[in-house]
């Protein structure tokens, strides 16, 4: 019991007692006087706006308060009052949340997608995911229960994975390295379907590799391993990843590790395909420029053929243009010096038409003066120097006459 005078600050709260065990409580600032009396200050709990405050009642009921907010624990009322931060959701985080109906006791399932601050009511619980994962010691080992989160990963992701202890159609032991690429679609399918997604691809990548893989002897797998890039050689990973809700987007090869004693062995035998193939490509190269020479020793002959033609062609072509032009300009001289006479010929035609109409003129002029043209005409005729007159005595007679 006290007695006497007690302050309470700003923002405390205590719970007083009297002597008959009867309780309040008083909250600050203030100063009381307390008289066969005892108080106890009670725990103040405030949650900020990320977080959220787990109140457990004495009756044993659950709240949860989001936060910013501000209880204090009365041991009258409260068992206990826990601050708890808010799960933060990203853009490719989801959750799978878990409801209780307080009625009918059924148990409902949904998934809350991010970005936001989740914050579970008293009848809710997250599952809780246990996967495989990868090893921290070792990159292309996954071991079980060694990837366990709530938040769930909708991008998507990759893994490594070594298939061990591979064997090829004449027993020979190998080991194939894979990255594997994977994508989670749909987060129901995945959630009735199978407990680990991650245990469900690896067992089907390592049933399609061990199938593939014994379809081919040793060399007959080395010549091959590049196939193993490709999805369609693995039917059942393909198959299992749609009925738990994944998509594989993309398998990567990336190698593969033999036994020391094969490997060795394999590698005298690359060493002499090789020298083999050296030799081969030497005498191929040989040959091609053999056949290159010959080739273009043709493709010159045939060439300088062809431009002898050319030659030829042109040079009678040629020719041909010249005589073709001294014909032209023979026409043309011919043509002009018929021309010429043709005008000469006209030009004397021309006088002589002149020359008869001034003598008709004239003649015209003498009929009209009244002369005799007859007469006029004989005077002007040219007197011959000879007569010769041949008077006929007989019918039958015979003549000749010889001009000196």
């Amino acid at each position: 019991m006290t007695i006497g005078w007690v302050t309470l600050d700003v923002g405390e709260q205590a719970l007083v007692y009297n002597h008959e065990g009867v309780a309040r409580i008083e909250n600050g600032p203030q100063r009381m006087f307390l008289w066969r009396e005892r108080y106890n200050v009670l725990e103040r709990n405030a949650a900020n706006q990320n977080s959220y405050l787990v109140v457990q009642y004495r009756d044993g009921r659950v709240e949860h308060k989001k936060g910013p907010c501000v209880m204090y624990t009365n041991p009258l009322e409260h068992f206990r009052i826990n601050i708890k931060e808010m799960i933060s959701l990203d853009a490719n985080e989801a959750l799978v949340v878990y409801r209780e109906d307080g009625t009918t006791k059924e148990v409902s399932r949904y998934v809350q997608f991010g970005p936001t601050l989740v914050m579970p009511q008293a009848n809710e619980w997250f599952h809780s995911f246990s996967w495989h994962g990868t090893d921290p010691n070792n990159k292309t080992l996954l071991i079980p229960n060694a990837s366990q989160f709530q938040k769930l990963q909708i991008i998507p992701g990759n893994f490594y994975y070594n298939v061990d202890e591979v064997r090829t159609k004449d027993d020979a032991p190998i080991r194939i390295k894979l990255m594997v690429f994977y994508e989670l679609k749909e987060i129901e399918i995945m959630l009735n379907a199978t407990k680990d997604p991650i245990a469900d691809i690896i067992n089907c990548v390592c049933a399609d590799v061990v199938a593939f893989a014994a379809k081919y002897s040793y060399i007959e797998f080395m010549e091959k391993s590049s196939e193993l890039n490709d999805l369609a050689n693995y039917p059942q990973l393909v198959e299992r990843s749609k009925k738990i809700g994944y998509e594989i987007s993309k398998m990567v090869y990336r190698g593969y590790h033999a036994h020391p004693e094969l490997q060795r062995i394999h590698d005298a035998s690359i060493q002499t395909r090789t020298r083999l193939k050296l030799a081969y490509e030497k005498e191929e190269q040989q040959q091609n420029m053999t056949d290159l020479k010959l080739k273009n020793d043709s493709d010159r002959l045939q060439l300088e053929q062809t431009m002898e033609i050319e030659s030829l062609n042109h040079k009678q072509s040629m020719e041909k243009a010249a005589m073709e032009h001294k014909l032209v300009l023979k026409i043309q001289e011919t043509e002009k010096e018929r021309d010429r006479l043709v005008e000469d010929k006209m030009s004397v035609l021309e006088a002589k038409k002149e020359d008869d109409r001034q003598l008709l003129q004239h003649y015209k002029e003498l009929h009209r003066l009244g002369v005799d043209l007859n007469q006029f005409l004989q005077s002007e005729a040219r007197q011959p120097q000879k007569v010769v007159r041949i008077t006929a005595a007989d019918k039958a007679a015979n003549f000749h006459i010889h001009r000196s």
